[in-house]
């Protein structure tokens, strides 16, 4: 029997990988923290959220949709004073609500009951609109809509065109309260702006980006010295205000928004997952029209989403103070930088926050060419050990992870639809849910079990190596596609299958430091990115969610159990006699035969 004494730097080293988990969790989660919303009494020149509070206070206080004219006509004049108040003299830009030439705009009319047909027939769409002039006539337009929610679900989640009972404390009232107290702060300065400024108010957001297009339509002219547009958006009330959409080939935009942000919280994720949703705001508008966009959104805590609840007594202030910190930077760099760069490119970014205020950031070329590495790393790695792998085991290995998965997704997506079906949960997924977490926490907590000890039972039984084959051709077989269909979306795998590859192949010595590296980017890139998605799917489609987050495990399980692992002896002859019997040593004890 063999004896092994361990020193406190061999201890030491086998801790680094799990040390490093540790420090990438506080990293990637660091990414979620919200600031301070400052006080009234903050310095004029900054954001602060109690003071953009009373906007909100103001233009939420009753549901005010398009179908709801005497509502809509105070909100409307709420917003012309707001900017009145700042000295500002706003023009309305008043054009058809329906233009019956429009086959859209003919079929939401025909779903209106007889008394909201009678109460719009004729009725105006009034957008609001002020001009901030700089010595530049480049401008950059904020946009924002303020009419609240017509299309709700009701209590069984199903969705109608209503009057609409949302005051819209968040969507809209996050934008045009972040607009207004930006304004006010760069007002505070006292300088003229070195660049121009647009303020666009639409309305009618919600019965079809009527505002929007209204705009194109017939003030298109108004729009041509226009070289960006920041759009504010909502779809809950809480958390991060993340930016989550771009124009096409946005090297040059994502670029200067994170370098004027200082807290952003976006990835190219986002806006190459947005762009394959059927979601829209009024950038669906403008951005086929060739404008340069960003779109930024809250979207935690989303049953208050177009319902009653979406009142100012629920509006998270930290949530309001990030927007508001957001746009306040990017604008100020904007109007106050007579040399402001030209924000059209060839090509887009790949980016992704490494912790709080960090950003990872390269151009889709050098994506493209991380994404090969990664593939051929791992391949490379598998193919270095294919004379000695138990071909039938890795195939297991691939099954048994597979289905472990599945059984997990499918259990929380079966427990979703009988919740549905129950009536516990609206059918739609938009509406409270209060059993929304558990099914997500217990549907990723089983599978997340079930992974684990999968993988820690094959590396005990000497089939390490099998098992990292496997993960390895899993990530570079779904690599593949995720280059081609989300390129922007592709570094979520791209990078921790890369990370596995080099720590597989790594020499033994240098394993614990490669391995804790690799322990922290999987980590840091999947902590928020596992919340992201869940805030994102899970309303109605949470088995993707709990899917999602248990893709990380095995390779992460595999490269602590590396990086932790000692050069053994194999104990069986079939073993030892190898010539390739090195390459085995981060397999763990070979205790059971094939």
């Amino acid at each position: 029997m063999t004896t092994h004494r361990f020193s406190v730097p061999d201890l030491s080293r086998r801790l680094l990988a799990p040390i490093a988990a540790l420090l990438g969790l506080v990293a990637g989660l660091s990414v979620l923290i919200l600031p301070s919303p400052a006080p009234t009494t903050a310095d004029p020149t900054t954001f602060s959220a109690e003071r953009a509070m009373a906007s909100i206070n103001r233009l939420a206080d009753e549901p005010h949709s398009v179908l709801r004219r005497e509502a809509h006509d105070r909100a409307r004049n709420d917003v012309i004073g707001m900017f009145t108040d700042l000295g500002y003299t706003p023009t309305v830009h008043s054009d058809p609500l329906f233009d019956f030439s429009i086959p859209e705009d003919k079929e939401t009319f025909d779903m209106l009951s007889t008394e909201q047909q009678a109460a719009v027939k004729d009725a105006p769409a009034e957008t609001i609109v002020v001009d901030v002039p700089g010595k530049s006539e480049r401008t950059m337009a904020l946009m924002a809509h303020y009419d609240s929610a017509t299309v709700e679900a009701d209590e069984n989640g199903h969705q109608h065109i209503t009057d609409g009972t949302s005051p819209g404390a968040s969507d809209d009232g996050y934008g045009v309260a972040a607009i207004v107290e930006t304004l006010r702060a760069l007002k505070a300065e006292g300088r003229q702006p070195e660049n121009s400024l647009k303020i666009v108010i639409t309305d009618a957001e919600e019965i079809g980006l009527v505002g929007a297009r209204n705009e194109m339509q017939h003030h298109r002219a108004d729009y041509e010295n226009v070289d960006l547009v920041l759009n504010l958006e909502a779809r809950g009330t809480s958390g991060p205000a993340f930016m989550f959409e771009t124009s096409p080939n946005n090297s040059a935009v994502a670029g200067y928004f994170l370098s004027h942000v200082k807290q952003p919280v976006s990835s190219s994720l986002l806006p190459s997952l947005y762009a394959r949703m059927p979601n829209g705001t009024d950038m669906n508008v403008l951005i086929p029209k060739g404008f340069t966009v960003l779109n930024i959104a809250a979207i935690g805590e989303a049953e208050h989403y177009h319902h009653a609840t979406d009142a100012p007594r629920y509006v998270d202030h930290s949530t309001l103070q990030h927007y508001g910190d957001q746009v306040l930077s990017l604008t100020r760099a904007w109007a106050f930088d007579g040399q402001a760069p030209t924000l059209t490119a060839d090509g887009d970014l790949h980016f992704f926050q490494l912790w709080r205020g960090l950003t990872v950031r390269y151009p889709a070329a050098v994506g493209t060419g991380l994404g090969c590495l990664a593939v051929i790393a791992a391949l490379g790695a598998v193919a270095m050990r294919a004379r000695s792998l138990r071909w039938k085991r890795v195939l297991g290995t691939v099954w048994g992870l597979t289905w472990r998965s599945a059984l997990a997704s499918a259990a929380a997506g079966l427990v979703q639809l009988g919740a549905m079906a129950m009536k516990w949960a609206p059918e739609s997924g938009l509406g409270p849910n209060p059993l929304l977490p558990w099914m997500f926490a217990g549907g990723a907590l089983i599978g997340v079990g079930l992974t684990v000890r999968f993988v820690v039972r094959r590396w005990k039984e000497g089939l390490g190596q099998e098992a990292v084959a496997a993960v390895l051709l899993l990530l570079a077989a779904a690599c593949i596609p995720l280059m081609v269909l989300l390129p922007g979306a592709a570094y979520v795998l791209v990078l921790p299958t890369l990370a596995l590859a080099l720590t597989a192949l790594a020499p033994q010595r240098m394993r614990p430091v490669v391995g804790a590296l690799a322990a922290f980017i999987i980590v840091v890139i999947f902590a928020p990115t596992v919340l992201l998605i869940h805030e994102l799917l899970s309303l109605g489609a949470v088995w993707a969610t709990v899917f999602f987050a248990i893709v990380p495990v095995a390779p992460l399980a595999l490269v602590l159990l590396q990086a932790g692992s000692r050069r053994t002896q194999r104990t069986t002859a079939r073993t030892s006699s190898r010539p390739d019997a090195a390459l085995d040593s981060a397999a763990g004890p070979a205790t059971a035969t094939a």
